[in-house]
């Protein structure tokens, strides 16, 4: 059955809260917000939810995200946005207001913080004048049928009507089929940007970025 593409709405939020756990873990087990919270999975989703609802949108606001309707149920999304779009609440007042959405105290939060900064050591400076889709995801019992491949021309054709030329994805080193993926919907591999303790952070070398442009 063919899916249904469509904007993601407020009430996709609980899913969509499944979707941004999940792309932020890839194929490895730790990603941000294992690292930023360090509790359990609810209180993630918690506040990956206050997160996606933030008054002003963010980086990882519903509004960005695309989905894939199977049988009128969400089963996969994606998001898309402007690189350095100033309109954009930053992406640290947003974890923040996550981290006070579930009474995180001031030293756990400031802890959180701490301990992303490994991120910062495979990441660097988006593509300028870029569209970035981020926030990748199937649900499991949709896997192997296409979802994302069909979300993903849609969130390019989003980019391109709101004037990019060039669209990025980044990707965990080592999460083949994604890369596979993303290759096939003309992205190419630009470049690679590993570090030892990154990898033994998070399971992977570090981060690969890929563009498209059309």
């Amino acid at each position: 059955m063919t899916p249904v593409i469509r904007p993601a709405i407020k009430e996709d939020v609980e899913m969509l809260a499944e979707v941004v756990l999940l792309a932020s873990r890839s194929h490895i087990e730790t990603g941000i917000f294992d690292l930023t919270i360090e509790t359990n999975d609810r209180d993630r989703l918690a506040a990956i939810r206050a997160i996606l609802t933030t008054e002003q949108p963010s980086w990882c606001h519903y509004q960005n995200f695309m989905i894939a309707e199977v049988d009128g149920r969400p089963a996969a999304a994606l998001s898309g946005y402007a690189a350095y779009d100033e309109s954009l609440l930053p992406m640290e007042q947003a974890l923040l207001k996550g981290f006070r959405a579930i009474d995180m105290s001031k030293e756990q939060i400031s802890e959180g913080f701490q301990r992303s900064l490994i991120f910062l050591k495979c990441s660097s400076d988006d593509e300028a004048d870029c569209w970035i889709i981020e926030w990748v995801a199937c649900l499991a019992e949709f896997r192997r049928r296409g979802l994302i491949r069909a979300l993903l021309p849609e969130m390019i054709e989003r980019g391109r009507e709101s004037g990019h030329s060039l669209t990025q994805i980044g990707i965990f080193i080592g999460n083949i089929s994604a890369e596979r993926a993303y290759e096939d919907a003309g992205f190419v591999l630009e470049y690679e940007k590993t570090d030892p303790e990154f990898e033994a952070t998070t399971g992977s070398p570090g981060f690969a970025r890929l563009l498209r442009r059309d």
